[in-house]
Parts: structure tokens; C-alpha cells; sequence
């Protein structure tokens, strides 16, 4: 017997039009319209597209289609009695439910993940299968079939060991992928993961975002933050399937051109957080209104988001999309900027800034004269010296110092005349350090003597000057004096404290805690002060001299000489 391809809904529709549907033959469109009960169109034939599809679905909105009477032989006989048959209804002739031996199912081009179904296996083991499978006749076989929808279901019937199931036979083959698409993303049961593979899949088939969210009820938005995860390459979509990138936050980005929304999830390390999602935003996302620079072409730019309605519009404000072409433009203006000082007599050029400041990159950081630099700025001042003007590339402020090297008497220092300088402060900066350092452990014994000898004053005089953080102030050993729990996950505070607990009690916890407490204050003013309160002497009384600070800078180096020394034996001896 010969067998013919299945008429499809689409082609139905074309006749019923009046159309000769592409790729068939006059022949086979008189026996289908002879067979059906429509006129037949004659030679007329057009192509399939895009505007033809919608203008027949406007049409058959309000006029029912007509469909062929599925699993039909196409010999002669079948049609003869086809044609004394009772016509039959639409709804007969799309699908059918049967039970079908589950070996003569194909599952083939399966988006979903089927290897967590143990919850499924389960219910159908209670219950059976409820809902059943979809599938279609399998191409070239008229007995085995292919799965549309329901993978989940039909893997777990065979982890079952179930011999059949039950099924929904479909004949529009026209309309599978959506079909597939719309069975599990109706049911909002997808995975994120699964939801951009789903789309890719659909847009592989030809179909445009806005076609895809038309025909699924979904927003744009909803369509094109996945396609661009998709798209982005599986690096991103691993991370969409390991929650790292959740699709609420890339929402936010997918306004983003695809180049930069790839290149800033490519590098998120951990999950994507709302922070940093707003950072990503403040270095991509410009508002047009804040630009440095004339920005009315810019409203007409592709990459500008007022020309994006679909995309932003709940959103009344215009964002420049691309940051390299804000970046240059700001240039551009930071240069005219200058010029145009430069033409007025001032000393400007474009500078390198750091957030309020100027960059460490740029020179004014090594020859500005400090505003805390009282003396040189008054010889800037009585020199009549003009101020340097640093304009900023990115936001076109201005920054204005005085430089040293405009100062009359200024000297332009050799590099060896620099090296002694670094020389000479490194050793001014070690001096001072050690002399700090040798001057707290002074303040700390004197302090510490007082209390072990004194009064309970001076133990509350203590307290009151640490009791701002309790972990600083009380020793762990002396925490079981003050009914304090031990907690490793925190620091304790002055709300662990028992509540039946006396101020004599506080008193030796203290007292059992002056060494921790010294230890632990850094701030030599705070030691002073706590010295001329609690021993009633003047702080300068244990400064050392300068040759006792010399004395242990000298030992200091000795020791760590000695140190070194010992490693590198050690080191030749290994």
C-alpha cells in the first residue's frame, strides 16, 4: 500500500483559503478537497511565511479550520470510504488518547533533566500515570512514535517497569516544539537552567522573542533574559545551572549590549548578588541626563534605551547602553575643556582621579602643596604662583592645587639626592615608630603597678575607659567572675554580663584583667591620659631619650640580623 505524508493543519487552512499549499501536488490537493468537501483552488500557490501565518490565523479566529481524520491509509479504498463517513469534528479528528507499549515510544530531544523523578515514581507507583504522555506518529513507521511532552512521566513509567502507557496522539506536527515548550513552562515547574535551553531550542526553530512570548503569554522581558543566558555559552548557563546567576538579577542586566552581558557574568566568581548587580549597573548603565557632554545625538542611538520601548517602558529616563562610547565622548569634552583654560592663560590638563580625589597615578599626588602644608602655601601665595588645574576625563571636574615645583626656590632632586631623602625618612619613620612603641610599654608598667597597688578607683577608672568593647576590656579567664557564656561564634558584650552579678565581682574580673586590657589599647593618647588619671604623673616622665631609643633600634636590627643569618644555614644545610 502506498502511504502519503499527513495534510497538516496549516496546509488545511491554505486550501480552505484557496491556496495551493507549496510542495503539493495538483493531484494530491484534488483528492484531499474531493475527499473533505472543499473547493478546490485551482494552480494559484504562494509562499510560507511569516505574514501569511498571520494573516490565516486572523481569519480562522473566526472560522473553524479543517482537519484530515488522523492514522487514515491513503489507498484508494480507505478514501471512498472516507468519504461516506459521518463527517467528523475538529476536535476528533487533531488527537486521540489510546495506550500505547512503552518500547514503541522514541524520547528524543529532551530539554529536561529526568535523573531526580524519585517523587514521581512514587506517586505514579500510588496512583498511575494521571495525566498522560504526548506523542506523534513517528516518521516512516506508522506503529511507533515519538515523545513530545511528559519525559519526567515516561521515565519514570520505565524505572517502573511498566509495559504500556497511557498516551495523547497528536497530528499537528507544525506546532510540537511549542507544544513541548508549553507543557512544562505553563506549569512553571522548570528549572531556570531548563527554561533558557527551552527558548534557545525555540529560537533555533526560527521562531522570533516576540513570536515566543506572544504565543506562551509571557512577557519580552521574559523571553530575552533567557535567550541572552543561553547565548551567552555554557560557562554562563553552568552557572545558571549551579544557581550562581539567578534570573530575577540577570533581569536587570539583560538590557546590557550581549558582549557586555556576557563579559561581566563570565566574571562573577560566587552567586550574583544585588550588590553585584547595582555595581555592574553604575559602571554600564549611564544616565544620559548626568553626561558630561551634549547627548542629544545619543537619544537616537540603537544603544541608547529610549529607542529600546520594549525593553524600558516603565522607565522614563535614557541610559547610554554602551560605556566605551560614553567614555570617548567624555574625552572628547575633557579635551575641549582644557583648551579652552589653556586659552585663557591657566596651566590645565586632563588629570587621573580616584573616586573624590586625584590618582596616585597621576604626579600632582607627589608635587601638591597639602592644604596642611600651612608654610608652603603661603609662599604660593606670596610668590603669586597660579594654581595647576587637573580636569577629570570621565565627569569633567576640575581639581586645583599648587605645585611645588612652580615654588621660586624649588630644587629638582637627583636620584641620589632622592634615595638619601627616602633613606633619611624611613629612618625618621622607624625612629618615631620605635620611640612609640618603647613609650606605651612604659605608660603600660606604670599604669599596671598603680592598680595592683591601689584603690578600686582606679580599677572603675579602668573600666570606664575600655568598657566600650567588653572583649577588650575582660580577659576569657575572668568571664566565669562575670556569668558570661562562652561563645566562640561572637565576641562577648556588656549585655552577656549576669545580672546577679556584684560590683565587687566586676572588680576582680577587672583586676584579674589589667595586662589583656593594656594589651589591647593601642592608642597612645588613650595610654597617656589613662597614665596622668591613674597615677597622677606626667606622661613625658616615661618618654625615653634618644639614645635609649637608638640602644634598641640597634638590638632590633642585631636580631633580626642573627634571624636572618640562622635561616640561611638552615636553608644550606637542607
Amino acid at each position: 500500500m502506498t502511504c502519503y505524508r499527513l495534510w497538516t493543519t496549516l496546509e488545511t487552512k491554505l486550501v480552505e483559503m484557496g491556496i495551493l499549499p507549496k510542495g503539493r501536488s495538483l493531484l494530491a490537493c484534488r483528492v484531499f478537497c474531493r475527499r473533505n468537501g472543499v473547493k478546490f483552488p485551482g494552480k494559484k500557490t504562494i509562499e510560507d511565511n511569516d505574514d501569511l501565518i498571520n494573516e490565516i490565523e486572523k481569519k480562522f479566529s473566526q472560522k473553524k479550520g479543517h482537519d484530515m481524520k488522523k492514522e487514515t491509509k491513503k489507498t484508494i479504498t480507505a478514501s471512498v470510504k472516507d468519504a461516506k463517513a459521518e463527517k467528523k469534528s475538529d476536535d476528533e479528528r487533531k488527537y486521540s488518547f489510546r495506550t500505547i507499549d512503552i518500547d514503541k515510544i522514541f524520547a528524543h530531544n529532551n530539554i529536561r533533566k529526568t535523573d531526580e523523578i524519585a517523587d514521581l515514581v512514587a506517586s505514579i507507583s500510588t496512583h498511575g500515570i494521571i495525566n498522560p504522555i504526548t506523542v506523534v506518529h513517528y516518521t516512516g513507521a506508522a506503529t511507533y512514535y515519538n515523545l513530545v511532552a511528559g519525559f519526567r512521566r515516561y521515565e519514570a513509567a520505565k524505572k517502573l517497569g511498566l509495559k504500556s502507557i497511557p498516551c495523547h496522539v497528536i497530528e499537528d506536527v507544525d506546532s510540537l516544539n511549542e507544544i513541548s515548550l508549553t507543557e512544562n513552562v505553563s506549569r512553571m515547574d522548570m528549572t531556570p537552567y531548563e527554561e533558557c535551553v527551552a527558548v534557545r531550542h525555540l529560537i533555533n526553530k526560527k521562531n522570533t522573542p516576540a513570536q515566543i512570548a506572544k504565543r506562551f503569554g509571557r512577557t519580552l522581558r521574559w523571553v530575552l533574559v533567557r535567550k541572552k543566558l543561553a547565548d551567552a555559552g555554557d560557562e554562563i548557563l553552568e552557572k545558571v545551572k549551579a544557581g550562581q546567576i539567578a534570573l530575577s538579577a540577570a533581569a536587570k542586566l539583560a538590557d546590557l549590549p550581549d558582549d557586555v552581558f556576557k563579559e561581566e557574568l563570565s566574571e562573577i566568581c560566587g552567586s550574583l548578588s544585588d550588590w553585584d548587580v547595582k555595581n555592574i549597573l553604575e559602571r554600564t548603565h549611564m544616565d544620559l541626563e548626568k553626561a558630561p557632554f551634549d547627548h542629544s545625538a545619543c537619544l537616537k542611538c540603537d544603544k541608547c534605551s529610549a529607542c529600546q520601548k520594549d525593553l524600558f517602558d516603565d522607565d522614563p529616563k535614557a541610559y547610554c547602553l554602551d560605556p566605551d562610547c560614553w567614555a570617548r565622548k567624555a574625552k572628547k569634552a575633557a579635551e575641549a575643556k582644557v583648551k579652552k583654560l589653556q586659552e585663557e592663560g591657566r596651566n590645565a590638563r586632563i588629570g587621573k582621579f580616584f573616586g573624590a580625589g586625584v590618582s596616585c597615578e597621576d604626579e600632582a599626588n607627589d608635587f601638591e602643596i597639602g592644604k596642611y602644608n600651612t608654610k608652603l602655601q603661603e609662599q604660593a601665595k606670596e610668590a603669586g604662583i597660579q594654581k595647576r588645574i587637573l580636569v577629570d576625563a570621565a565627569t569633567l571636574k576640575t581639581f586645583e592645587y599648587y605645585d611645588k615645583r612652580d615654588l621660586p626656590d624649588y630644587h629638582e632632586e637627583t636620584e641620589e639626592e632622592r634615595q638619601e631623602r627616602v633613606k633619611k625618612e624611613n629612618e625618621d619613620h622607624e625612629f618615631e615608630r620605635v620611640k612609640n612603641d618603647m613609650t606605651k610599654n612604659r605608660l603600660r608598667s606604670a599604669i599596671a603597678n598603680k592598680i595592683q597597688k591601689g584603690e578600686k578607683d582606679d580599677v572603675i577608672a579602668l573600666l570606664l575607659f575600655c568598657c566600650y568593647d567588653l572583649d577588650d576590656t575582660i580577659d576569657e579567664s575572668q568571664h566565669s567572675l562575670l556569668g558570661i557564656k562562652e561563645d566562640e561564634d561572637r565576641c562577648a558584650g556588656l549585655s552577656d554580663i549576669d545580672d546577679q552579678v556584684r560590683p565587687c565581682d566586676i572588680h576582680d574580673a577587672v583586676l584579674g584583667s589589667v595586662e589583656h586590657i593594656l594589651e589591647k589599647t593601642y592608642d597612645i593618647d588613650i595610654l597617656r591620659k589613662m597614665y596622668s588619671i591613674i597615677t597622677y604623673g606626667n606622661p613625658k616622665d616615661a618618654e625615653p631619650v634618644d639614645d635609649e631609643v637608638e640602644d634598641e633600634i640597634k638590638r632590633i636590627h642585631e636580631k633580626k640580623n642573627e634571624e636572618n643569618n640562622e635561616s640561611e644555614n638552615e636553608s644550606q644545610e637542607d
